[in-house]
């Protein structure tokens, strides 16, 4: 079997991977489902260390919400770059493995991290479950698919 000289699985390429998919979609999350409340949107992600608490803790919940949003970025940004460390399939079909990565981000986010912190339950939605998806696959999904095959 031939060993490719593709490393994906690189301190360097997962921290970039991670700070571009982070940001695009923490912005992304401000602009679509926040209407522009950077504030909100962060709280929200510490709601699920903090509870209801997060939303009256200021600037300083909301930065810790963006560092949480960050590490799960990295976590996600990992396991898709060891994962295609095993399977090439992954760096070989990069738009397919993008968008059905971004679909097992919504559901691994969805169905079994957020029912397990703290964050206020609300009804579903389906328009802001579509929403969102359609946000994981092209700010979560697709970059890191892409930015993991890349060579640089």
């Amino acid at each position: 079997m031939e060993k490719s000289n593709q490393t994906p699985f690189s301190i360097k390429r997962i921290l970039l991977t991670t700070l571009i998919a982070g940001t695009l979609d923490g912005l992304a999350a401000v602009i679509f489902l926040g209407k522009m409340n950077f504030m909100g949107v962060f709280q929200y992600i510490a709601s699920a260390i903090f509870g209801k608490e997060a939303f009256t803790g200021g600037i300083e919940t909301a930065l810790i919400g963006l560092a949480l949003h960050y590490f799960i970025a990295f976590s996600f940004t990992l396991v898709f770059a060891i994962a295609s460390t095993k399977t090439s399939v992954l760096r070989q079909h990069i738009i397919l493995s993008g968008i059905i990565y971004g679909i097992v981000v919504w559901a691994i986010m969805n169905l079994l991290v957020v029912p397990l912190t703290k964050i206020p339950g609300v009804p579903f939605n389906y328009e802001r479950a579509i929403l969102n998806a359609v946000i994981l696959i092209f700010c979560i999904g697709l970059p890191i698919s892409y930015l993991t095959a890349r060579k640089f």
